[in-house]
């Protein structure tokens, strides 16, 4: 088994295990949890979008609210056991939404038609924990080639200085700036502040525009 394949074990079984417990971040009854899911609807600014890329979708909390957006949805997450859950979830009239299992990193994001939205929450710091940053670079870059030139990315990571170190602002800022030097253009961006369970942090949301004709050589 190459590094990568037990790498990719690792996050399944991580993942998978996380999720056989219940909601492990309680994505589904949380007041903040919700209130952060308005936010990040709020700064689409588009009524709708054609094609969604939706990376880390967990049980499809979200993807169920994205879902009234998009005219398809593609919902992936590395867990078995979320995206088992996110199908049971589902509402029959969700036509457009397909849960994939499936881990981003051995994902070709060009075998299929460009997407006019990506959506990254919550997720891009754990793929900085398994993989290397030139990995997650190598994605970022990939993720504009497979953005529909004038189409958007949207990125959200919970950040707060005490406590998690993958969640420190330093860091989070620096993945901000990774797909800006991809080659994305900055469209709005918007901190939302909180509390969880007696803690104070706050989320950065980066919603990201793909230039109608991007500059020769923005991405590496």
């Amino acid at each position: 088994m190459t590094d990568r394949e037990q790498i990719c074990r690792k996050a399944e079984s991580f993942f998978n295990d996380l999720w056989m417990r219940g909601d492990p971040w309680e994505l589904e009854t949380s007041n903040w949890e919700h209130e952060r899911y308005a936010c990040l609807l709020a700064i689409l600014d588009r009524p709708r979008y054609g094609r969604v890329l939706e990376i880390g979708c967990g049980a499809g909390t979200f993807t169920r609210r994205l879902a009234g957006l998009a005219d398809k949805v593609l919902a992936l997450d590395v867990s078995s056991e979320a995206v088992a859950r996110a199908r049971a979830a589902a509402q029959s009239d969700l036509k457009q939404v397909e849960f994939r299992v499936g881990n981003i990193m051995d994902y070709n994001l060009r075998e299929e038609e460009p997407w006019d939205l990506i959506v990254m929450s919550e997720t891009v710091y754990f793929l900085g924990w398994l993989y290397s940053f030139f990995d997650v670079s190598w994605l970022a870059a990939e993720m504009f080639e497979a953005t529909r030139p004038g189409g958007q990315m949207l990125l959200a990571n919970t950040q707060f200085e005490s406590g998690e170190p993958l969640l420190r602002p330093c860091i989070i800022r620096t993945y901000r700036d990774l797909f800006l030097n991809v080659g994305y253009e900055l469209n709005a961006e918007k901190i939302l502040p909180g509390v969880k369970h007696g803690v104070s942090l706050e989320v950065l949301m980066t919603l990201y525009r793909k230039a109608d004709h991007p500059t020769a050589g923005a991405t590496s």
